[in-house]
């Protein structure tokens, strides 16, 4: 259940002043808190929360309204975030820390010779993609999730067997290879710590708590291991069509830090807002596709499956790298 942090909270009460709008239904506000797990820590805190809640819902709604009129390619819904305003959304759940300094360097990237791409890729399909995940809400460490990810995809297309790796092995154990637990880390940090520890356990045997913890790899099973990573070429879509088609699921970095990505439901995302140069979550794209004349890569986001598509999401593809979302994509060598 989401408890507030007390330094918060002023910026929230400022939307419970007197004359704020809040909704008309008590059954439906109930009814959120029940379905999302709510809990505040006193009634100040709920009507704030509640005006935020209102307040985001009618953004919502216009959005959709756009939608209905061919205005808008995604749709957007209320969901477990409606009830946070965006500074809050992205400190909580966007807290990925890039510094391109200090990444590591992985293995060139070299286009099969004799391959032609296919029109659309699904691993899902193939049974290469373990179920949607949830972060949590005070635990940044997405790229956790995507380094994961990316490497159960491997380990399956190796050996045939899907097999849910730990997140959390990585958010308490890699600290020494530049990675901050929970308060962000690389995907390319995690290959190499994988590759330089013997392997990464098993999700079952170090499940994921939500916070950064001593590391303890005590009687617990490696489930995968790495012998490095791929680097693909900066900001080529080609590339990263490729490598998703002829090699698997692959971790990317982009901008998540837009209130309309929060609330994404359907459709294929497209926002203005959205920036190239900045990267605020990772994540993995696990195929790609084109529906109603619009290119999309397929993505697996850790937000649960209460957002987006099931978890999932749909993102503009050839249209000049949207939300620089093939800036910095990897994938491990197994």
């Amino acid at each position: 259940m989401l408890k507030i942090l007390l330094f918060l909270l002023p910026a929230v009460l400022v939307l419970a002043q007197p004359g704020s709008s809040v909704p008309n239904s008590h059954k439906e506000w109930q009814d959120y808190k029940l379905d999302h797990g709510k809990t505040y820590q006193d009634e100040a805190e709920e009507l704030s929360r509640r005006n935020v809640y209102h307040q985001n819902k009618e953004l919502i709604q216009q959005h959709n309204l756009r939608f209905s009129k061919g205005l808008e390619t995604f749709k957007r819904a209320v969901n477990q975030f409606t009830d946070l305003l965006t500074t809050e959304m992205n400190q909580m759940m966007n807290d990925f820390r890039f510094t391109h300094s200090h990444k590591q360097r992985g293995s060139t990237f070299i286009t099969p010779e004799y391959s032609t791409l296919p029109e659309s890729v699904d691993w899902r399909l193939k049974g290469a993609v373990t179920p949607v995940k949830h972060q949590g809400y005070t635990c940044g460490s997405c790229w956790a999730f995507a380094a994961a990810g990316a490497l159960e995809g491997q380990h399956f297309r190796k050996t045939g067997k899907l097999i849910p790796l730990s997140p959390q092995n990585l958010v308490d154990c890699s600290g020494s290879y530049g990675n901050n637990g929970c308060q962000g880390g690389l995907d390319s940090r995690s290959f190499a710590y994988i590759k330089d520890s013997g392997g990464i356990a098993t999700e079952q045997s170090y499940p994921y708590m939500g916070v950064q913890r001593n590391c303890n790899m005590t009687d617990t099973t490696i489930g995968a291991t790495s012998s490095g990573f791929v680097e693909l070429p900066y900001g080529d879509e080609k590339k990263l069509a490729e490598a998703v088609a002829f090699f698997g699921p692959v971790s990317v970095s982009f901008d998540a830090n837009q209130t309309s990505f929060h609330s994404y439901s359907s459709g294929i995302y497209q926002d203005p807002a959205c920036r190239t140069q900045k990267f605020t979550h990772v994540v993995v794209v696990v195929g790609y596709g084109t529906e109603s004349g619009k290119d999309y890569w397929l993505v697996k986001n850790s937000w649960g499956t209460k957002w987006g598509i099931d978890g999932y999401f749909k993102i503009i593809r050839n249209a000049n790298n949207h939300c620089g979302i093939a800036n910095y994509p990897t994938f491990p060598l197994v």
